[in-house]
């Protein structure tokens, strides 16, 4: 992870979901990276293994400041730990931090997936200035829209699963992110 002393650190506030399929299966849904991906733009591959640890070319589509639509690429190293934690340190990309955290826990037959998030810009003052004032709109609307297409995606694939059958949650009504 990339941790220049000019950088202020900013946290987002977690955000949590609700998922209609078991937690190993959504760890895999998380983890297939390489594999096609549904939304125009979206794409990930791996460029190196060792292990649990990968190397990870992401591009990933959103809006940018003005609300231009653009991909943006980042590299980041990628630690598994099967079945309940996924993280992100950002090498290259627009940020000069960035520090990420899937959380997986099994419930009642289903899943809560919390997604962590602390990014930084240089510059200091004025970087956390506009990371704070800015960015953390961008980030935080960008890790709504994937969070959402993430969980559509996972539910769609225990649908058809056999290994991991959907399971019967009782808390259905709170999918969306919050």
């Amino acid at each position: 992870m990339r941790s220049p002393v000019s950088v202020i650190p900013i946290r987002l506030k977690p955000i949590s979901m609700h998922v209609n399929a078991d937690r190993r299966l959504a760890f895999q849904v998380l983890t297939a990276f390489g594999a096609a991906a549904g939304e125009e733009g979206a794409a990930s591959r791996v460029v190196s293994r060792e292990g649990d640890r990968l190397l990870v070319e992401f591009h990933t589509p959103g809006r940018g400041l003005l609300g231009r639509e653009r991909v943006f690429r980042t590299l980041e190293r990628v630690s598994l730990r099967e079945p309940d934690l996924i993280e992100f340190d950002g090498v290259e990309g627009p940020l000069a931090l960035l520090h990420e955290r899937i959380i997986l826990e099994a419930d009642d037959g289903c899943t809560l997936v919390r997604h962590e998030s602390t990014f930084g810009l240089r510059g200091w003052l004025l970087g956390w200035a506009v990371g704070a004032l800015v960015i953390r709109f961008v980030l935080a609307r960008l890790l709504r829209d994937h969070g959402d297409e993430l969980r559509q995606a996972i539910e769609d694939r225990a649908s058809r699963s056999r290994v991991f059958p959907r399971g019967s949650c009782a808390r259905r009504a709170e999918r969306r992110l919050r």
